[in-house]
């Protein structure tokens, strides 16, 4: 997950976008899931382009976390960055549920300690550090 969201095509609808990543997902399952993401009603209708900087990401986060099948690995750069508070912690539940592997850039010391309280890397000057909580 790319820090900029420009990956996201402006003028598709958040459930045709998600839905190109989960194209086996009923209408009705693709539609609750989304709702977890903070995308309900007619914003699941409206183009990705008209849409709010967090309800963009929000999209982008549900295609990556819904695509089937599910990726292994995420990788994601600054994923917090401007998030409202609401959903930086929607963000950190829905990576908590995550089954898979998850690498996070992060200068957001809070989010990596509620996400990895028993494992969170430094990079600082070259050097790479386990930080204890």
């Amino acid at each position: 997950l790319p820090q900029r969201l420009d990956g996201l095509d402006d003028a598709a609808s958040a459930i045709d976008i998600v839905q190109r990543a989960a194209p086996h997902m009923p209408d009705r399952e693709l539609r609750n899931r989304l709702a977890r993401f903070l995308i309900r009603g007619d914003a699941v209708h409206r183009p990705v382009g008209s849409l709010s900087g967090g309800e963009r990401f929000r999209v982008a986060i549900a295609r990556l976390l819904l695509t089937d099948p599910p990726p292994q690995l995420l990788v994601l750069d600054e994923p917090t960055n401007n998030l409202d508070i609401d959903t930086a912690q929607h963000l950190r539940a829905a990576l908590a549920a995550y089954r898979g592997a998850v690498l996070v850039v992060s200068h957001d010391r809070p989010f990596l300690t509620d996400l990895a309280p028993d494992l969170t890397l430094e990079l600082r000057d070259g050097k790479l550090t386990e930080v204890l909580a």
